[in-house]
């Protein structure tokens, strides 16, 4: 006598598809806490008191040298007044609408890439006159 295998079915299934949390219940269940939002919206804008003084100016310029061969854009010449926290908290939206990294390193800002147009207009929106220096 031989062995009858095991063959699983061919013929179409009613459960394929279904939704295997349909019994389940929300009662007894707590409420879940609603998630901190950060404040995208909120803006940094610089007074004029912090702004540009007579014989200061910030540059932005593309770099590639001692980098490996990426270009990274730097920003410098900004006013000792403001402090780096406050820059920083600018720095992260503007990272962000960009999709690229960035930081503070000997006293610049550098950001990923070729972003010299971009973070001209960043900075004109905060209040600042960017010069394109370099090549």
């Amino acid at each position: 006598m031989t062995k009858k295998r095991l063959r699983l079915p061919t013929e179409p299934s009613n459960v394929f598809g279904g939704n295997p949390f349909e019994s389940l219940g929300s009662e007894g269940l707590s409420s879940l806490p609603k998630s901190k939002q950060e404040n995208s919206d909120t803006k940094v804008i610089f007074s004029n008191t912090e702004r540009m003084g007579k014989g200061e100016r910030i540059e932005v310029r593309r770099e590639k040298s001692g980098r490996g061969g990426k270009t990274v854009t730097t920003i410098r010449g900004f006013p000792v007044r403001i402090s780096h926290d406050d820059l920083n908290r600018a720095l992260k939206p503007l990272k962000s609408s960009l999709g690229t990294g960035g930081g503070w390193r000997n006293d610049q800002l550098e950001i990923q890439g070729d972003q010299r147009e971009l973070v001209c207009e960043w900075l004109s929106s905060m209040g600042f006159k960017p010069v394109l220096a370099g090549g």
